[in-house]
């Protein structure tokens, strides 16, 4: 998965997700006027396959004025989002973000404790 711009632009424009075996490639657009961060990619629980889980990016909307963490299924992007949240205050488009699992966050936190 990676993010889409327009030639020239650094604003990103929506989603590719890219088939290394086969280089099949297929793209979503965020819509006029929302721009995206980088994706990120969250394995659902379980997952025995490369791409069963979630995409999760922030998409910030310039005509709303407003910003959202958007859910997509990464097997199905071509049927939009499977979550919206909209966010308190818009945010600037580019926000870089990470996933991890709770379990693993936790973990880090008491190797670490002081």
């Amino acid at each position: 998965y990676s993010a889409v711009s327009k030639p020239g632009w650094f604003l990103f424009t929506g989603v590719v997700k890219h088939d290394m075996d086969t280089g099949d490639s297929w793209a979503i657009d965020f819509g006029p006027e929302r721009y995206g961060s980088e994706p990120g990619f969250a394995p659902r629980i379980g997952a025995t396959e490369e791409d069963d889980g979630y995409l999760v990016t922030y998409v910030s909307d310039m005509i709303e004025d407003r910003s959202e963490c958007v859910i997509y299924d990464a097997r199905k992007l071509s049927d939009g989002p499977v979550a919206r949240i909209i966010l308190p205050e818009r945010i600037s488009s580019g926000t870089h973000a990470t996933w991890s699992q709770g379990a693993t966050i936790r973990a880090s936190q008491t190797a670490n404790a002081v």
